[in-house]
């Protein structure tokens, strides 16, 4: 077997991607990376980096960083723990930076263990996702309001809905990061608010697309909006359009922890299609 960094984007996208979309929903994140960097190979201004290991000249398993962010593991089945313990490995020989590392729980869990046995650095677990897949929406109550395309004139709402988001998410933003966020959001048309007689009142935004599916994210509501059904009318509303516009489904990250999203998601129709876990290492 062989791993290694492949420097082609077309060799890594034609041999990686039928892999990544055995489990489509699951490698969302990976998949949409590469959709983003193939339509913009200057999108990550630090580089990536994209592993592939190799048996026979197929790929078994996908790793890559756009830094400085963590490590992405593909969720694959049938590959064995030794194959993980080799990816961690080559990365320590290659002393590339590793601020943490994502992935399906089993992989993640062998990545980090041979980590912390290479680097003697501690690990922590920053948080556990679930990973949602929705194909049908279920009937739902009817929920006053409608779904519109956040403008210009609400980027500094959306610029303060992203700060508390990260805050609830234990991903704080800067201000200065959140008003990129929303302004690059808005000027994309990728962010939706669901408004009530003139008032927005939750918000949900189209994030990456792979070839079958589209992702939401950044789905928030304030306190004081909160308990009136509105997350569930704003992605359901997104989820809808999504779905009418040509996705064959959509799908999300949750926080495992978080009972009330995961109930959301639920009555709209998602069902769960992977775990995933956040681990941060110690510098």
């Amino acid at each position: 077997m062989e791993i290694r960094f492949e420097l082609s984007l077309d060799y890594y996208i034609t041999h990686v991607e039928p892999l990544l979309l055995k489990k489509e929903a699951s490698n969302n994140l990976m998949l949409g990376i590469l959709k983003r960097i193939k339509q913009d190979p200057d999108a990550h201004e630090n580089g990536y980096f994209l592993g592939i290991a190799e048996q026979d000249d197929e790929a078994v398993f996908a790793f890559m960083q756009t830094p400085p962010n963590n490590w992405i593991l593909a969720a694959v089945d049938h590959v064995s723990n030794d194959v993980i313990e080799n990816v961690a490995a080559f990365i320590f020989n290659k002393r590339a930076a590793v601020p943490g590392v994502l992935g399906p729980v089993e992989k993640a869990d062998v990545f980090t263990n041979e980590w912390e046995r290479l680097t003697n650095i501690e690990s922590s677990i920053h948080m556990k996702q679930l990973i949602y897949r929705m194909d049908e929406i279920n009937p739902l109550p009817t929920v006053q309001g409608e779904l519109r395309h956040a403008t210009e004139d609400d980027c500094a709402l959306v610029k303060s809905w992203l700060v508390q988001f990260g805050e609830e998410a234990n991903e704080p933003l800067s201000n200065a990061y959140a008003e990129q966020l929303a302004s690059s959001f808005i000027g994309k048309y990728s962010m939706y608010l669901w408004e009530v007689d003139g008032v927005p009142v939750s918000m949900a935004n189209q994030s990456r697309k792979t070839e079958n599916g589209a992702t939401i994210n950044a789905v928030f509501t304030p306190d004081e909006f909160k308990r009136n059904g509105y997350a569930t009318a704003v992605v359901a509303g997104l989820s809808s359009k999504l779905l009418a516009e040509g996705s064959s489904f959509c799908s999300l990250y949750t926080d495992l922890d978080n009972p009330d999203s995961n109930s959301i998601y639920r009555k709209i129709g998602y069902k769960e299609v992977g775990k995933s876990i956040v681990y941060e290492f110690k510098a």
